[in-house]
């Protein structure tokens, strides 16, 4: 083994390049547990196994044994195996001979009980085991590697919590470190896990590219299980943004692994379990059936948690659709408060739906809604995407009453001073012309300073307004939300009224949470945070939204926000009052100017009416936003819709 420079950690200036040596020569049964053919064709590999394990322990030689513990470790996590066993085998070494071995070659035992741990749903356990390997510093190409795929599968678990940030930085200590071993494996592993973050916090376009070169850095190394891995995943990537390329991508992947004669158990439910969510859509229950009928013994030998639950998922949509009365839902709701405890977040939310699809085929709509509010809080627990409130829906029309009777008292004074110069200038005209222009010229420069000072403060109002919302919702999101949810989780099932209040509550947080600040807005900028708006209002209401935006980010963030509020507001009044079918955004930058445009194809109205009528809070609320950013909003409307233009001046 040779070392390139001193360790994996430091900076490029002396980075390391652990490189990998050519293996010994091993002796013949240690040669044949190392096969991985061997471990999934052979019914005598644990037997092999053990007698050549306990051979190793019983000459005392610790290091062999642990080298072929840690072969089968491997296999068997990958295997979804957990037998009694073989975890006996295991936990003895952690307990007796560990620590007759050196630290760095002994990291499986950590990955296997966290990958136990992980499929028995304890995912705080499974991070403790991951964290330990992630702790150490590595000495060597294999250690290096193993310490990389740990933050790789610490990533994964914090993706599935819900806690992006903390997999998002996983991810990348993962991607360092594989780079430092050039190891294109590792790396499509790390593609994939982007891929699944980019997917939580609605980056479709990030997610699927990841999931690409993810299965292009397969393919690359001719690694045919894992290809179908990236496949899967970009399966559930599609399925989880609802895209309609998902059921195409299920068919071509189940035709290809038939074809293919692949022998793999964990491929095989993966994928056929998939083909069997198309046949139940395209309603062909009696293939879907016979498929899910040959399922159940390769899930029942395989015998793991997670992938068990998949399967009774699909077989509960096939027996929902067969029959719209099927309420035998026992498995899956007991489940639920293992997985909410242990922060199963994106199970949870498939599991609410499937319960929500059969309440809705039943009619009870009390269940349904109810469903659907937990499914709100999990989908914002992994994704942490925008959250918004309606408590400052009150906050904000108190603002914006506030700021247009301040307004309407500025415009007065205005016009009384116009007024006073007028009489004065009139009266002035036929004693001293000269006098008059002196002094007319003095009240001008006033009302441009008076006009400043104003739009100074407007924006100081805006700018104190956003801090707020950002530090409410935070606490709101981070605090409140998650506590209600594990409240009701702990108390007894027939404590229904209580449910109800805390429900209630739920849902009053939520909705108070609606309009405050956009919480991920200073991670992803203006034109994503704006993208995302755009298909959240597709999404739930009946008409279609584009948004065109060609913009480099030349504003401050401050500005850039109040763009954003500027398009809110904008689409919000589209929504409610236009009656339109389409709508389109565009932001485009010129050398000089960044300008906005929205428009309508509603029935329109008329600007200046609404102008004049105090309560048009949405459209000064436009004009105000866009002057505190030094522009200047148009706005024409008729009955064949309605446009609103903005032009911002870029500062020299």
């Amino acid at each position: 083994m040779s070392i390139l420079y001193l360790g994996c950690n430091s900076n490029k200036d002396s980075e390391v390049v652990f490189v990998k040596e050519e293996p010994v020569k091993e002796d013949a049964v240690k040669a044949w547990l190392h096969k991985v053919e061997n471990y999934k064709k052979s019914d005598n590999y644990l037997v092999v196994f053990h007698k050549y394990y306990n051979q190793k322990i019983k000459e005392k030689k610790y290091l062999n044994a642990a080298e072929v513990l840690d072969i089968a470790c491997v296999y068997l996590a990958d295997s979804y195996d957990f037998n009694d066993q073989f975890m006996a085998t295991v936990k003895e070494f952690d307990t007796k001979y560990r620590e007759e071995v050196p630290v760095l070659k002994t990291t499986f035992v950590d990955a296997y009980l966290a990958n136990y741990y992980y499929d028995k749903y304890n995912l705080k356990k499974a991070c403790d085991y991951f964290s330990k390997i992630t702790a150490l510093e590595p000495d060597n190409y294999d250690s290096c590697y193993n310490i990389a795929r740990a933050y790789y599968d610490l990533s994964y678990i914090y993706y599935v919590m819900g806690k992006q940030n903390l997999s998002l930085d996983a991810n990348q200590k993962s991607f360092e470190s594989f780079s430092k071993i050039d190891n294109p494996k590792g790396l499509a592993f790390v593609y994939s896990n982007y891929a699944n973050i980019y997917t939580a916090i609605g980056d479709k376009k990030r997610a699927i590219e990841n999931a690409d070169k993810a299965i292009q850095a397969y393919k690359k190394i001719d690694n045919t299980y894992n290809v179908y891995i990236g496949l899967i995943n970009k399966i559930s990537i599609y399925e989880y943004l609802k895209d309609k390329r998902e059921r195409p991508l299920i068919d071509s992947v189940y035709q290809a692994f038939v074809s293919s004669k692949d022998e793999s158990k964990i491929l095989k439910i993966k994928i056929f379990d998939f083909k069997a969510e198309n046949l139940i859509h395209e309603n062909k229950l009696p293939e879907a059936k016979k498929l899910l009928d040959g399922l159940k013994p390769v899930v029942e030998e395989i015998d793991s948690d997670d992938l068990t639950q998949e399967y009774k998922l699909t077989a509960a949509l096939y027996e929902i659709k067969k029959n719209p009365g099927y309420s035998n839902f026992t498995d899956i709701k007991k489940a639920l408060p293992t997985l909410i405890s242990n922060q199963q977040y994106e199970k949870v939310n498939m599991f609410y739906g499937l319960l929500q699809n059969n309440a809705i085929q039943n009619n009870d709509y009390k269940s349904a809604f109810g469903y659907e509010a937990q499914k709100k809080i999990i989908a914002d627990s992994i994704g942490n995407i925008i959250t918004r409130i309606k408590t400052v829906e009150l906050e904000k029309k108190y603002q914006t009453e506030k700021k247009a009777q301040q307004l309407k008292i500025k415009e007065q004074t205005i016009t009384n001073k116009n007024t006073t110069i007028a009489l004065l200038g009139a009266s002035l005209i036929g004693i001293l012309f000269i006098s008059f222009a002196f002094n007319l010229i003095q009240k001008q420069k006033k009302l441009r300073l008076e006009k400043q000072s104003a739009q100074l403060y407007t924006k100081q109002l805006l700018e104190k307004t956003e801090e707020e919302r950002k530090r409410i919702a935070s606490d709101l999101h981070d605090s409140v939300s998650h506590e209600l949810l594990s409240l009701k989780n702990s108390l007894e099932e027939k404590r229904e009224i209580t449910n109800q209040k805390i429900d209630n509550i739920i849902n009053d947080i939520r909705s108070i949470s609606r309009n405050l600040h956009p919480i991920m807005f200073d991670k992803i900028g203006l034109k994503e945070s704006i993208n995302q708006m755009v298909e959240r209002a597709e999404s739930v209401n009946n008409f279609m939204v584009t948004a065109e935006i060609d913009y480099s980010y030349v504003l401050s963030s401050s500005h850039e926000l109040q763009i954003y509020r500027i398009v809110q507001e904008a689409l919000s009044n589209i929504i409610k009052y236009a009656d339109a079918v389409a709508a389109k955004i565009s932001i485009t930058e010129t050398e000089n100017t960044i300008n906005i445009e929205i428009k309508d194809n509603g029935k329109g109205f008329n600007v200046e009416e609404t102008l004049n009528n105090t309560s048009s809070f949405g459209l000064h609320n436009i004009i105000e936003r866009s002057r505190a950013i030094g522009g200047k909003a148009i706005v024409l409307s008729d009955t064949s819709g309605t446009i609103i233009t903005i032009e911002i001046k870029k500062k020299p």
